[in-house]
């Protein structure tokens, strides 16, 4: 009988595909993947290691895990990504339960460490400073569902918020090829995807490490040109990037969605100033204009920190008085978290923890009304919705999503009416509105791919 493993990621997008990474390691090296970690001897935790929350997360995950040594089938436990590369030796002695710990730039050399360590090799930490840049050679086993996947587009970060920790725990940033992004996603639409969400620290970086600013707009261009694709979305794409020319190509596009996470963390110049954001070209409000004026039913979604040292209680009010005016599809909202390693623990005016939960909690509660008047005014239109299957609480519905709702971050859309096959692209009409979600009757059941680029030309056209 075969040995078994057992996967569990942890943390953002660019994670997960480091998990399937490592998926298919295990696989070519005979395992039997399970969903069960009782019944697994092996089990690998892909973790997260960006804020104090989430290595809380990571760890308690570890222990639970941890008992199937005793309990269950587990032989080996192991433990990877950015928690290991930002506590590195330190977990030796915290987590001796685990057997093997590689850095973020090791997961890649699963297969070889896992090899190493079954010859009677006792290293248990394997940790360097991250250089890997992924590409379409590696071979992966998508946990997503068959009609959507992640693709990375660069590895690291280079830029210097006083915040953050990626750049230490992920390295420089690191453009991949626009060459080898096309192989990767010409293979993907052969598999069935339909939708590509681009992924990266920063998207709009994508080619600058290279001296080509431009490279994103021809990456965009030749993704466009690749049949079987029918929906592209960009991500994280950070405002200081985010011009004309961009814009241009995403409203000439027949695939590219109006849709773009922008993450501006704040709207008072002192305030990015100390979060050491880079100066945008113009006011915020006139980026936001600028971007509505090229593409008028984009969904915009954005990321705020509430509670940055110095924030004052004017601060906050200008950044509600902004939420307002500007009115995004789809806000989060974080309070600060000051990390040890990071400039911004260091600054004075800490606010206390009572006072960033009060004013998240304030800005969520905006948003919510937000959105579903945004919903509400939808009710009526004709929309592509793709079919993504039953809805999570009841087999008597089912559930999809716009072009203007990313996967796992945003709402969705439920079908109280038709019989779809998941992985359908169709059309729908919208009856009602909730907070974040929409109801929606198909009004033709025919897949959209047939119809061309009738997608997003519907799309922009409500």
């Amino acid at each position: 009988m075969k040995s078994s493993a057992s996967v569990i990621s942890l943390g953002c997008a660019k994670n997960l595909v480091d998990s399937e990474v490592m998926v298919s390691h295990l696989v070519e090296l005979g395992y039997v993947m399970t969903s069960d970690s009782s019944e697994a001897s092996l089990i690998l935790v892909n973790t997260c290691g960006f804020l104090e929350s989430a290595v809380q997360e990571a760890i308690d995950t570890i222990l639970d895990l941890a008992r199937y040594k005793e309990s269950g089938s587990c032989k080996r436990l192991v433990v990877a990504g950015c928690m290991v590369q930002r506590y590195g030796k330190k977990l030796l002695g915290l987590l001796p339960e685990v057997d093997c710990f590689l850095g973020a730039a090791h997961f890649y050399d699963l297969e070889k460490i896992l090899l190493a360590c079954e010859k009677g090799v006792s290293k248990r930490l394997w940790i360097s400073s991250p250089r890997f840049l992924f590409h379409s050679g590696l071979s992966r086993s998508r946990s997503t569902p068959f009609f959507t996947a992640y693709v990375k587009i660069a590895e690291g970060c280079s830029n210097r918020c006083t915040y953050c920790l990626i750049p230490h725990l992920r390295g420089p940033y690191r453009s991949r090829s626009v060459e080898d992004i096309v192989v990767e996603v010409e293979r993907l639409a052969a598999e069935g995807v339909k939708e590509i969400n681009l992924i990266a620290q920063d998207t709009t970086a994508f080619g600058a490490d290279r001296g080509d600013p431009d490279a994103l707009i021809g990456l965009l261009e030749s993704l466009d040109a690749i049949g079987g694709i029918a929906w592209i979305r960009l991500l994280y794409a950070y405002p200081d990037r985010v011009n004309e020319t961009l814009l241009r190509t995403m409203a000439q596009s027949g695939k590219i969605v109006p849709y773009l996470d922008i993450p501006l963390q704040h709207c008072v110049p002192r305030i990015l100033k100390a979060m050491g954001r880079t100066p945008l070209p113009q006011d915020p409000k006139e980026l936001i204009a600028l971007i509505r004026h090229h593409l008028p039913g984009i969904a915009l979604r954005t990321s705020l920190i509430v509670g940055f040292p110095g924030e004052t209680e004017a601060d906050f009010q200008a950044l509600v008085a902004f939420v307002e005016e500007v009115e995004f599809d789809h806000l989060g909202v974080f309070g600060f978290s000051p990390e040890p390693g990071t400039r911004a623990a260091k600054l004075p005016g800490q606010r206390a923890e009572r006072t960033k939960e009060k004013r998240r909690e304030a800005l969520l509660a905006l948003q919510r009304s937000i959105s579903r008047r945004r919903l509400t005014s939808r009710i009526g239109q004709t929309v592509p919705v793709l079919i993504e299957g039953f809805h999570p609480e009841t087999e008597l519905l089912l559930s999809g999503r716009l072009a203007t709702q990313a996967p796992e971050v945003d709402g969705m859309v439920i079908l109280t009416e038709g019989q779809p096959n998941r992985g359908d692209l169709v059309l729908a009409q919208i009856t009602a509105a909730h907070d974040y979600d929409v109801e929606a009757e198909i009004c033709v059941a025919s897949k959209l791919l047939e119809f061309g680029n009738l997608s997003t030309t519907l799309l922009r056209n409500t």
